[in-house]
């Protein structure tokens, strides 16, 4: 299936339930709105920006993007970016945001693939466990005993199934409506472990949705029971994770900005930090945005086109 923008945001309401809830006491009476965030520099010591939608789409920078990321930070800005990439290790991601033109530093980038690396770093993950990813995806730097679970959904990928005690989703690149009923049909003999490093259902690549890691997951809740281990935004580790990294800032001193009211916005409210929702790239593109918000019950401080 081929994703819309309409259909991801009911998807996400359907499984709102499954989301953290927002901890911040206060919200706004009206969502205050900027053409960018260049007002609200001064109001904030931190900025966590999204990835997809907000600072590139696919494999090109977003406007302006690059410079205003440059104007927060000679400004004396400390800015982290919180992206749910998994397919790439962090090495990877780190090299192409760089060659987009972001001057960061190793300890500005946590990807939910980095947070997956540390929790199977620090506890071992015994036995065999299946990585659901392409080859490209180097699942062999992830520190556990490890079977690829790609190619064609047919009995040999099922009895790799069958033999692995856990998995790890990685991508889903190549994943289609077979190979997830082989992998719910392989949980549903016999229960196991499911970690899934993207918690998106979806992500913008060009002027297009693609489905992710988390709505397979979301699926395999429905039909086997199984609740996944999330890394990722909305999840706590990722806000958790941003908030050590910018130590000595307050949460009520940082700006989430992300393009999903259901990850980047719900998420940063769950930790107690202010949100700037994008609406011109992201998943909410073309939507009436205000519909979106009252009908969720999810309602940024700010909003803006673009950063």
């Amino acid at each position: 299936m081929l994703p819309t923008p309409r259909w991801a945001f009911s998807e996400y309401e359907r499984i709102r339930h499954r989301l953290p809830n927002s901890i911040v006491p206060e919200r706004p009476e009206h969502v205050a709105a900027h053409r960018n965030i260049g007002p609200l520099t001064d109001q904030f010591d931190g900025f966590v920006f999204d990835a997809y939608g907000v600072l590139n789409t696919g494999d090109r920078p977003l406007a302006n993007a690059v410079m205003r990321f440059a104007e927060l930070q000679r400004a004396g800005k400390r800015c982290l970016i919180l992206s749910n990439a998994a397919t790439a290790s962090s090495d990877r991601l780190l090299s192409k945001y760089r060659a987009f033109g972001f001057a960061i530093d190793e300890d500005q980038l946590i990807s939910s693939r980095w947070l997956l690396e540390r929790a199977l770093a620090s506890t071992v993950r015994p036995g065999l466990w299946g990585v659901i990813a392409p080859l490209e995806a180097n699942p062999q730097t992830l520190p556990l005993n490890y079977i690829s679970i790609h190619g064609e959904p047919n009995d040999t990928l099922r009895d790799r199934m069958d033999r692995c005690d856990g998995f790890i989703f990685l991508s889903t690149h190549g994943w289609t409506s077979n190979h997830q009923a082989q992998l719910e049909a392989s949980l549903g003999s016999y229960p196991r472990p499911v970690e899934v490093a993207n918690p998106d259902l979806v992500a913008p690549r060009g002027d297009k949705l693609t489905l992710e890691p988390g709505f397979y997951a979301h699926r395999l809740i429905d039909h086997t029971g199984i609740t996944p281990v999330f890394y990722g935004k909305p999840y706590a580790p990722a806000f958790q994770e941003a908030l050590h990294r910018l130590a000595g800032i307050e949460p009520s001193r940082v700006l989430m900005i992300g393009d999903t009211l259901h990850t980047d916005i719900l998420g940063g409210q769950s930790a107690g930090m202010h949100t700037l929702l994008v609406t011109d790239n992201g998943s909410l593109k073309g939507l009436d945005v205000d519909a979106c918000m009252n009908r969720s019950g999810i309602h940024p401080d700010f909003v803006a086109p673009v950063i």
